[in-house]
């Protein structure tokens, strides 16, 4: 199995093997990259990190909102000492540094309802809350069924359950996580990276890098004669995005439609809510790394960002609609 050169670096952090049980899903419908009317540029919003000293470069990631329209980023590949978790003034331009170590690799964000905010952090290979106040993070899910795990993105649902995606071959899972516990429903994954909850948080959005797909997950019966809810997985779209490109992390607008960061050919993908592609925003050939979008709160401006030999990067476009008034957006 070809492993992507975003996944070397992160082998670098991660030394773990984690066995899992496989999972088989329902594959439906066959190949599906066509190009809708939708299709433009992103634009240059700001430059927020030079070029990163170690041998991967800078790696930005985690591009979110919190319910009151604050941005947030964090750059995965810091070295020791330099800012891991930033803040991005869109009025200003200016970024401000809200959290470095000599440890973490940092590589998205999430807000729970009540809006705490909180991190995976692949090097440690767990997830983390911040403090605002203080500037600390504190440790929150270490492993699940007493094994660690990769975790790579999360999002939450209304009710504040958590959704992990963890980042394995072949045994990647995803990992809810709520009063009860963390536990595993869907298993036997290839590098599940983005994940989101759909536009009316009833079932979730999820993609796998190395597979190269888009998949829905939703809670159903298995058959007639079943009476017990089962995570059920459904690859909507098989994605052809060339030899060195991947799916990375996913976010949703107040419509429903989907939008698929794309880790090295410069691209996010747009997809309406049932999972087909209508459009695609094209990056300069200069930030081929884009990783997460965010959608500013009860606005259609959307942010992204990517990286490249450069530096770091905030791009923006516009969203196909709006992302909900008060509500956290990307991650």
């Amino acid at each position: 199995m070809t492993v992507s050169a975003r996944a070397k670096w992160l082998a670098v952090a991660i030394s773990c093997v984690v066995a899992g049980s496989v999972w088989v899903g329902v594959s439906q419908g066959a190949p599906t990259v066509a190009v809708g009317s939708y299709d433009t540029t992103a634009q240059l919003f700001a430059t927020v990190a030079g070029p990163g000293s170690g041998p991967f470069g800078t790696s930005l990631e985690g591009a979110a909102f919190d319910k009151d329209g604050h941005f947030y980023f964090v750059n995965t590949t810091a070295s020791p000492g330099e800012p891991k978790l930033m803040g991005l003034d869109l009025a200003t331009r200016k970024v401000s540094t809200l959290y470095t170590d000599s440890t973490s690799m940092l590589n998205c964000i999430g807000f729970d309802p009540h809006g705490t905010m909180y991190l995976c952090d692949l090097k440690g290979q767990k997830v983390v809350s911040f403090d605002r106040a203080s500037h600390a993070l504190t440790d929150v899910l270490t492993s699940v069924g007493g094994t660690p795990f990769v975790p790579n993105d999360l999002t939450f649902d209304p009710a504040g359950t958590m959704y992990v995606t963890d980042y394995q071959d072949t045994t990647g899972r995803i990992i809810q996580v709520d009063a009860n516990g963390a536990k595993a429903p869907v298993t036997g994954l290839n590098h599940p990276n983005g994940i989101t909850m759909n536009g009316d948080h009833t079932a979730l959005w999820i993609d796998e890098d190395l597979s190269g797909t888009l998949d829905h997950v939703a809670w159903q019966l298995s058959s007639p004669a079943s009476t017990t809810l089962a995570a059920t997985l459904h690859k909507a779209a098989y994605l052809s995005l060339g030899a060195n490109a991947y799916a990375d992390s996913l976010t949703v607008d107040g419509q429903g439609n989907v939008y698929m960061a794309v880790y090295g050919t410069g691209e996010v993908l747009e997809f309406n809510a049932a999972g087909v592609q209508v459009g695609k925003v094209v990056f300069p050939e200069s930030a081929p790394k884009v990783t997460h979008v965010a959608i500013q709160p009860g606005t259609r401006k959307a942010f992204a960002t990517a990286s490249g030999p450069g530096g770091g990067y905030v791009f923006t476009f516009p969203a196909l609609a709006a992302a909900p008034a008060g509500m956290p957006n990307g991650g």
